[in-house]
């Protein structure tokens, strides 16, 4: 007789920030809840991280948090974002959930990006441990002109110096001239060692044009330690995210594809 065992991580702890209000949306749900193919966009990125992962994936809710519990139940682990201070301060919400995981290892995703795959997160995990460093992170280059104006304008820029080597992640409204036109862009997923990330976090400040608390410092800080910062390119698609009614239609453009 044989058998089939499916590998699944355990020393990774998923966090989905779902936090965003949607207001672009046209709704008055939050944003995870908005649906994509007749499903909550949110469901997308629990059900990867649920096949990945045997560790409940730890969800941060904000502007009607008690309707994602509520639809989510016990599938998932919660905590409350009280005050929108960006990425990075969302994620300091998670930080005792976080020390009591076992996990040694964070990845971040979103509930408006519903692509995410689980082969990507297996790369991403892959990578931390096969290189020993403290920081993965996806990229994606936008070559169509359209798709970049429209998707991916507003994401941050990954700038790499003359070896190629990743020195910052710039946000747009912090971003030159020159900045704005690179085209590798970064869709914020996260693969961090757990002790490395919390202690970092502690140290960010919000020092920037929307006054918020940027995830995207921790490769900053990285490079100022003299830390590898590995990247790992995925497809576009798993880049989309919505905002708005408009680019949740390109998402369903990209359902099949």
């Amino acid at each position: 007789m044989c058998y089939h065992f499916i590998y699944m991580n355990t020393d990774t702890q998923v966090v989905i920030l779902a936090a965003g209000k949607g207001t672009r949306m046209g709704g008055d749900i939050p944003k995870a809840l908005t649906k994509l193919n007749a499903i909550p966009m949110i469901n997308y990125a629990v059900d990867t991280s649920s096949s990945f992962s045997k560790n409940q994936p730890i969800v941060v809710v904000g502007y009607k948090g008690e309707m994602i519990e509520k639809h989510l139940d016990d599938t998932c682990l919660y905590v409350e974002q009280k005050e929108q201070k960006g990425t990075g301060h969302a994620l300091m919400a998670t930080k005792k959930l976080l020390e009591e995981s076992n996990a040694d290892t964070v990845i971040v995703l979103y509930a408006d990006q519903p692509y995410i795959s689980k082969k990507t997160l297996e790369i991403l995990t892959d990578t931390k441990h096969s290189s020993d460093t403290k920081i993965v992170i996806a990229t994606t280059v936008i070559e169509d002109d359209e798709l970049f104006e429209n998707q991916f304008y507003n994401f941050g820029r990954i700038i790499r110096d003359n070896n190629g080597v990743i020195t910052k992640i710039v946000e747009k409204k912090d971003a030159t001239k020159a900045e704005l036109l690179v085209r590798e862009v970064n869709p914020a997923y996260f693969c961090l060692d757990k002790k490395w990330a919390l202690r970092s976090l502690a140290r960010v400040n919000n020092d920037n044009a929307q006054g918020e608390y940027y995830l995207t410092d921790l490769v900053q800080m990285a490079f100022d330690e003299g830390l590898i910062i590995k990247s790992v390119q995925i497809d576009a698609k798993e880049a989309l995210g919505a905002n708005t009614r408009e680019q949740l239609a390109v998402l369903e453009s990209f359902l099949n594809k």
